[in-house]
């Protein structure tokens, strides 16, 4: 009987600790989630519940909810949520003001103990909360084999394509396996368009129910592209090389172990699909190698003669292509990634000073060694030819590269406000589309000033009126005897617009203290939208170029969003920061400018 009783003891203490057993999974891999801001941190299993840690980030004045129809999903089964700490299901929660964050404990249905991967899912409509794949940092997910016809073990084009004009659209097909529903994934695809060359377009495509989407882009002239898909916690991104006319397909593995970046695009076919599969992988190795050796490499900022700047770009160049040369690939990439390595450095701008880049015996340097594109069939039409235009026009040279180069540099200064004659340019076709923007610029710039007539707190500036030197001291003149707080903002800038709304009480506090509250922003800013968010906006609105405002910038030694400055009433500037510094921190240098 003793030995009954004991057994007994023993079985039920074996079921409590079954019961209280809890497997935890600390370190967390993502296969894939449209949801940036939702991250979960931790996981925990017993056979009572599932439970995720979940942190949630954006600007406090932000809301967020987390549905009671939530649920977990693995192996076809669903568990329901049960339960949540430090939120309320379905009512709006809000993050941390100083640290923009929340945390918080949702609770399910048990998960089995052994599950190795699944999902959370508010819904499958396009603004719920979704996390796919969800699994131990440790946890090897399958692999999905590729496709033989995406391998691209062929090569369908030898050489590079001739710069020659088309008017006929590139095409980019996407197919991607292991989609779900509710995925609503979106790729974005960066290339240059000839309507302002100067600013590269983001066109974005949202993968319909099945994994596809099809892209047609006006490149007009063979270039790269580069399609992104956002992830947590990464970011895949792969190259393109594209022709007008031409198409390509690109097979994504939407649940690809995203342990590390550029992980999902895993095939192509069509137009250039070998050269798109070892482009992308190589110069992401070859990245790797330069930031290996990266102490080989040129210190920029201590660069202060000339003939030290151009042996430093003789040495990073030839340290370059020997990196190069330690992997193995086809002549035609060789070729063109050299190629791109001889595209003018107009980056330098933000290293070497001025007087350095604009010497003659550098700009002769450059002229001499770095614009090979411009006398090149196949040369590579990318941002980085057109950053290289100021040096293309410099030369005497002819043909539809330098008829390419002169729109790329003259039509860009047009699209922001200045009086340029239309340079030469041959090409009909380009010629006549340089003349169309012109023009389409022109009305856009008198419809605009027609909009913002009539309110005297909006100001919409050009460079005809104003030159950019003058713009600062032709709006503060406007205002001598007042307390004037600048805010540099654009409509795009997340941070701005958080402190404006937080600025909104202490502009009340201080009402009758005459202080004045002078916005600033630039072309950059969507105008339509500028309009729709400055109503709310209390003070002086001012639209200009981004020359005029990149002029003030450059007066204020700053080149980010937001930045601030105070005046006093005698128009001393007595405050300058980039960067909120925080309502009772604004409060107190404006109330100092007072006095």
């Amino acid at each position: 009987m003793r030995k009954i009783l004991t057994l007994l003891f023993v079985l039920v203490a074996l079921a409590g600790q079954a019961k209280e057993k809890t497997i935890v999974w600390e370190e967390l891999a993502v296969g894939y989630s449209p949801n940036p801001q939702f991250m979960i941190t931790k996981v925990e299993f017993s056979k009572e519940k599932t439970t995720l840690y979940a942190v949630y980030q954006n600007p406090p004045d932000g809301w967020f909810r987390i549905s009671k129809e939530s649920y977990l999903q693995s192996d076809g089964k669903t568990y329901a949520i049960v339960g949540s700490d430090s939120i309320a299901l379905d009512e709006e929660c809000y993050t941390n003001e100083d640290t923009w964050t929340r945390e918080f404990v949702l609770y399910f249905k048990p998960l089995p103990l052994d599950t190795k991967e699944f999902d959370f899912l508010e819904g499958t409509t396009l603004n719920d909360f979704k996390v796919f794949n969800i699994h131990e940092e440790s946890y090897t997910m399958p692999v999905t084999p590729v496709p033989d016809e995406y391998k691209a073990d062929y090569a369908e084009e030898d050489v590079l394509a001739e710069m020659k004009y088309s008017d006929e659209p590139a095409t980019i097909h996407f197919k991607a396996m292991n989609y779900r529903k509710g995925m609503n994934t979106e790729v974005q695809v960066q290339y240059v368009d000839l309507k302002n060359p100067a600013a590269p377009v983001d066109v974005k495509v949202r993968l319909d129910d099945n994994g596809e989407a099809t892209l047609h882009l006006p490149i007009c002239f063979p270039q790269p592209v580069y399609p992104s898909l956002f992830n947590i916690p990464w970011a895949s991104t792969c190259g393109l090389y594209l022709a007008p006319g031409k198409e390509v397909t690109v097979l994504i593995d939407m649940l690809h172990d995203d342990s590390e970046a550029n992980s999902k695009f895993v095939g192509f076919k069509g137009y250039f699909a070998k050269f798109d599969k070892e482009w992308y992988a190589l110069r992401v190795e070859v990245e790797e190698e330069q930031e290996k050796e990266k102490d080989k490499f040129p210190k920029w900022k201590e660069i202060h003669d000339v003939s030290t700047l151009m042996d430093a770009f003789d040495t990073e160049l030839a340290y370059n292509v020997d990196i190069l040369k330690r992997f193995s690939c086809s002549k035609t990439l060789m070729d063109y990634m050299v190629s791109l390595w001889h595209i003018p450095p107009v980056f330098l701008k933000n290293f070497v000073p001025d007087s350095l880049l604009s010497s003659k015996e550098f700009t002769d340097y450059i002229l001499q060694h770095f614009t090979k594109d411009l006398y090149s069939p196949t040369a590579t039409f990318s941002y980085g030819f057109v950053r290289g235009s100021k040096y293309y026009v410099m030369l005497d040279a002819r043909g539809i590269n330098a008829d390419l180069a002169r729109y790329c540099y003259y039509l860009p200064q047009v699209l922001d406000g200045k009086d340029v004659p239309k340079p030469l340019i041959e090409d009909k076709n380009l010629s006549d589309l340089y003349d169309k923007y012109v023009e389409e610029y022109k009305r856009s710039v008198a419809s605009n000033k027609e909009k913002v007539t009539g309110n005297e707190h909006i100001h919409y500036l050009d460079m005809k009126e104003v030159a950019p030197d003058k713009v600062l001291s032709t709006i503060l003149d406007r205002y001598k005897g007042k307390t004037v707080l600048i805010d540099i903002w654009a409509t795009w800038c997340g941070p701005c617009r958080v402190a404006i709304d937080q600025m909104k009480p202490m502009k009340q506090e201080l009402e009758g203290k005459d202080i004045v509250y002078i916005y600033m922003t630039s072309s950059t800013s969507e105008f339509d939208t500028w309009k729709e968010l400055i109503p709310d906006i209390h003070g002086e609105h001012y639209y200009l170029t981004e020359e005029q405002l990149n002029h003030i910038l450059q007066q204020y030694g700053e080149q980010a969003y937001p930045t601030y400055a105070i005046y006093n009433r005698k128009g001393e500037r007595t405050y300058l920061t980039t960067g909120f510094p925080g309502v009772e921190a604004m409060k107190k240098e404006l109330e100092k400018a007072t006095k």
